[in-house]
């Protein structure tokens, strides 16, 4: 097998993983859209039982144009130390690589297992934890700021237009000056992982940033497509309020991540990711945009 070149040096130069030869790890790539993610495994002596279980990130191409990659590092190594990420175990931010516990007895979460009453209660409380007990994070993250951003690198004449239009929404969410705390940014429900005694976990901090704290929840509402009860006990479950103003900033969020999240997936596309569904998802969350609009401001 030849490896990619980056991944050779990686297996080379990490001290954990150059104790022993190339080898003698399993290697198996990982899903991911912004990393190229490696599952290592090295057997005892005999190819007996498992000795080591590393994930390694590697960065994406063309990520680094709009990823903070010192502060995603960062931000993952304070996850950890609360208990919500898994242990960090090598960081090289020249690199961009991070080298973690591979949790073996564990699967991701679906959009369905959002709604369920249990679950739903357990990411609320996890998102909670982050924003009270993560400390500072580096980098800040503002949606409109991010998405105008995204849009210089990647300008779409349809969502340009969209954005013109969203003056409004976005004056409303900046001009209530709520305080920034600690933030996933992508807590979409395969970024979470439920091992078999029912802990959660969350992974993949690339994007992590202080930003404010409707951002991770409304992200949660708008993958799991919550009802206003559920929305309510999601900021019940995460230590919010969950009064008539919360669901409002909710709802405002949901738009604007919507639009965020278009204008990402038009970088990609523009930077080479050929990811199955990619552009069809550009487009899902652009007209979802169009339609939070006229929801939230009607004419």
């Amino acid at each position: 097998m030849t490896l990619p070149a980056d991944l050779d040096t990686a297996l080379k130069a990490i001290p954990a993983l150059a104790a022993w030869p190339a080898r003698a790890w399993e290697i198996e790539q990982l899903g991911g859209v912004t990393n190229r993610n490696y599952r290592l495994r090295r057997r005892s002596s005999g190819g007996g039982a498992i000795e080591d279980d590393f994930v390694l990130r590697l960065p994406g191409s063309g990520t680094s144009s709009y990823l903070n990659r010192p502060a995603g590092i960062y931000n993952a190594m304070q996850a950890a130390a609360i208990g919500i990420a898994p242990p960090v175990f090598f960081t090289d931010v020249t690199h961009g690589w991070q080298l973690s516990r591979y949790l073996s007895d564990s699967r991701p979460l679906e959009a369905a297992d959002l709604r369920a009453p249990g679950l739903l209660s357990a990411v609320g409380g996890l998102l909670g934890r982050l924003q009270r007990s993560a400390g500072v994070f580096q980098h800040e993250l503002r949606p409109f700021a991010i998405a105008d951003r995204y849009l210089d690198l990647a300008p779409q004449p349809g969502l340009l237009r969209l954005r013109r239009a969203a003056h409004a929404l976005e004056r409303e969410i900046e001009e209530a000056g709520i305080p920034l705390v600690p933030a996933h940014i992508d807590p979409n429900p395969s970024n979470f992982l439920l091992s078999s005694d029912n802990r959660l976990y969350l992974i993949d901090w690339e994007f992590s940033a202080m930003a404010d704290p409707a951002w991770d929840l409304a992200a949660i509402a708008l993958e799991g497509g919550f009802t206003a009860a559920e929305a309510e006990a999601l900021l019940a479950a995460a230590g919010r309020a969950a009064d008539a103003p919360a669901l409002r900033r909710l709802d405002l969020f949901r738009g604007a991540l919507c639009l965020v999240a278009s204008s990402w997936a038009y970088v990609e596309i523009a930077a080479g990711n050929d990811s199955t569904g990619l552009k069809r998802f550009a487009e899902q969350r652009a007209a979802a945009f169009a339609d939070w609009l006229r929801i939230l401001f009607p004419a």
